[in-house]
């Protein structure tokens, strides 16, 4: 498959976008209140990327803005995107007040078999309702079913259950089945960690949060 680079206005945040998830956004800084107002005209998109305290990482994920939902007489915007494709940067550029890049889209190698993995993500969706319901939560397990497998690996990918490091993870991964068995493979293992401390907590009769001692 041919490489598609493309430039592209990066924003860097405390968050991984995944692609099909909506990312809502208050625009107060100036540098980026520029940002949003250039792809807005221009009618262009911008990335999302995850920005630690010392670097920000090299994968990320296109954003299209879907709509303004607030234009603030200072200039601020609160806006609705939506994740779409993902991306390697190759090269930044810092001569505006925002960082632009080259970047290369990302495709998964394994797009043209996706069908094959319909029974992991039966038993990604399984996995997904135990732990929910261990933690207290619930999932829409028929909306999940018909959304096929790439797309689910996303969508699960991009919940709460998942540390920032994880997400990331899964961003990077360029198989629909490897993002699938990471994801069932985590819960598994978050889940056998949720039962140990509901076992030791019965016989120890302790109150107090201790899941740290299975991480």
């Amino acid at each position: 498959m041919d490489e598609e680079r493309i430039p592209l206005p990066l924003f860097p945040l405390g968050l991984v976008l995944m692609p099909h998830m909506p990312l809502p956004l208050h625009i107060f800084e100036e540098r980026y209140r520029g940002m949003i107002a250039e792809c807005l005209e221009t009618e262009r998109p911008f990335g999302v990327v995850l920005a630690g305290s010392r670097q920000i990482q090299e994968y990320g994920c296109i954003a299209r803005i879907d709509r303004v939902l607030e234009r603030y007489d200072d200039g601020r915007y609160d806006i609705l995107s939506m994740g779409t494709r993902r991306f390697h940067t190759i090269s930044t550029d810092a001569s505006k007040p925002y960082l632009t890049a080259i970047v290369e889209v990302i495709h998964d190698e394994d797009e043209l078999i996706v069908d094959t993995y319909t029974d992991l993500a039966r038993e990604t969706i399984k996995k997904l309702e135990i732990y929910a319901a261990m933690v207290g939560g619930t999932i829409d397990r028929e909306t999940l079913l018909v959304l096929g497998p790439q797309k689910l690996s996303f969508v699960a990918a991009a919940s709460a259950f998942f540390t920032m490091e994880q997400k990331q993870t899964m961003l990077q991964l360029t198989r629909t089945g490897e993002r699938l068995l990471f994801i069932r493979d985590a819960l598994e293992q978050a889940i056998v960690r949720r039962k140990m401390t509901r076992t030791v907590q019965r016989v120890i009769g302790e109150k107090d949060d201790i899941s740290y001692l299975f991480n």
